[in-house]
């Protein structure tokens, strides 16, 4: 009995001592942990830009479109010239408003491309500021020609709400700019109405509707505003005056007796050796001296 004694004395100082036994102790829970938790949070995650976007052409809202928020969104070539000349899907706008049918691509006026950016970087997002940049061909000396940004909520019942009337700064290839707030809405558009002569839309209507016009939108898609932020409306637009039609001078048409005679309102074009365009208003006898 003794012997059985000491032969079990011997196995359990056998078997503290194996290395089997010290790992399963190792591995047991403790009673108390080994340190406090903290009390400060890990870091959620940064909100994700979207880079810039491309629109594809929306065949239901007739006008090209940006599907997912990006930092910027741009029509790309989809509005490159008019419908009557090189523009395809023209016009391109969510109401019924068309460009004008008169032009040749790159001689006369076009909107070329628009596009919506986030100043300071990051995505489009309520309550930021953007920057809407429009690629246009001006006509002549771009004096005559102006550009009236809008901007909507509601892309398929929008009312367009006007931002700023642009004048270029020459003929050709020019590009225009203005800056607004973005507002609260998933989807949202702006317009840019490229407009010889005439008179501005403002909100009741914003399609000038002239022979030479051309009238393009940009449908785009906004992020929610920051948390913790509020979307606020964007301020009211710069005033601006009202724009009655250009003051030029008919004279200054006698290049194109087609512009002459879409002026017929107020110019005549005239045949002969003195060929040209003159003011109604004049007499005959002072209108070709």
């Amino acid at each position: 009995r003794k012997l059985d004694i000491i032969l079990l004395c011997i196995l359990y100082v056998s078997c503290l001592h194996s290395p089997i036994y010290l790992s399963f102790l190792l591995s047991q829970p403790t009673d108390t942990p080994n340190a406090p938790p903290t009390n400060v949070p890990t870091a959620s995650p940064t909100a994700r830009t979207g880079g810039p976007v491309v629109a594809t052409f929306d065949a239901t809202l007739d006008a090209p479109k940006c599907s997912v928020v990006g930092t910027s969104c741009t029509s790309g070539l989809l509005l490159d010239g008019k419908a009557n000349n090189f523009e395809p899907n023209g016009s391109n706008a969510l109401d019924s408003c068309t460009d004008g049918s008169k032009g040749s691509y790159h001689r006369d006026e076009s909107i070329e491309r628009i596009t919506v950016s986030a100043v300071g970087g990051g995505n489009l997002q309520a309550g930021k500021t953007v920057e809407i940049v429009a690629t246009v061909y001006a006509w002549y000396d771009g004096s005559r020609d102006t550009a009236d940004f809008y901007y909507a909520t509601d892309v398929n019942n929008p009312n367009w709400v006007l931002i700023k009337s642009v004048v270029p700064v020459g003929g050709g290839v020019r590009t225009l700019t203005h800056q607004y707030i973005l507002p609260d809405s998933a989807i949202q558009a702006v317009r840019v109405n490229f407009r010889w002569r005439g008179n501005q839309g403002g909100s009741s209507s914003s399609c000038s509707g002239g022979k030479y016009d051309d009238v393009d939108d940009l449908v785009f898609s906004v992020a929610a505003a920051a948390w913790g932020s509020v979307a606020t409306s964007p301020t009211e637009p710069d005033p601006v005056p009202p724009m009655e039609p250009q003051e030029f001078g008919c004279r200054s048409l006698s290049e194109s007796q087609e512009r002459c005679e879409v002026a017929s309102s107020t110019c005549r074009w005239k045949k002969g050796k003195r060929s040209g365009c003159y003011d109604k208003k004049l007499t005959k006898k002072n209108s070709f001296k």
